[in-house]
């Protein structure tokens, strides 16, 4: 449903890049457009969001970002690999519990909370692991190959 790209940066200065973009797009149902000066529109846009922040209210999220948990094992969700025993129940490690989702609309400023318990009743320290996937839903954090 794209109708439109806007080519700007160093790179838009390249005709072999814009013949060889205008080759790859049917132009009938999407335009390219490269403004006169590609290189300035990216200093202009800086300038512009140096003067007045507060123009740019939303970003959205490249990627899905999550912490690294466990919770109650469940069979028919979890894979036997993942169980671990924790003060005699079973529960699965390495869960990607996501905070934010890859394509979500950020509001600039707002703050999202999250609550964990510990996993053990002798836990008296946390250590969060915060990962980042190029996937859209993530499951595990070992399994994905897109985490960092």
């Amino acid at each position: 449903n794209i109708q439109c790209v806007l080519v700007v940066g160093g790179f838009a200065e390249s005709p072999l890049l814009i013949k060889h973009l205008c080759g790859k797009i049917d132009q009938t149902r999407c335009r390219v457009i490269r403004p006169k000066n590609p290189s300035l529109a990216i200093l202009k846009g800086a300038l512009m969001y140096g003067q007045n922040p507060k123009k740019i209210t939303t970003r959205i999220s490249k990627y899905t970002y999550g912490i690294e948990c466990c919770s109650p094992f469940d069979p028919s969700k979890h894979p036997e690999r993942l169980k671990t025993i924790i003060d005699g129940k079973e529960k699965c490690d390495k869960i990607f519990d996501k905070i934010i989702q890859m394509g979500e609309q950020l509001m600039i400023g707002k703050v999202v909370q999250k609550s964990y318990n510990p996993s053990s009743a002798k836990q008296t320290e946390i250590s969060l692991k915060l990962f980042r996937s190029s996937d859209r839903d993530p499951t595990f954090t070992c399994d994905e190959e897109n985490l960092t």
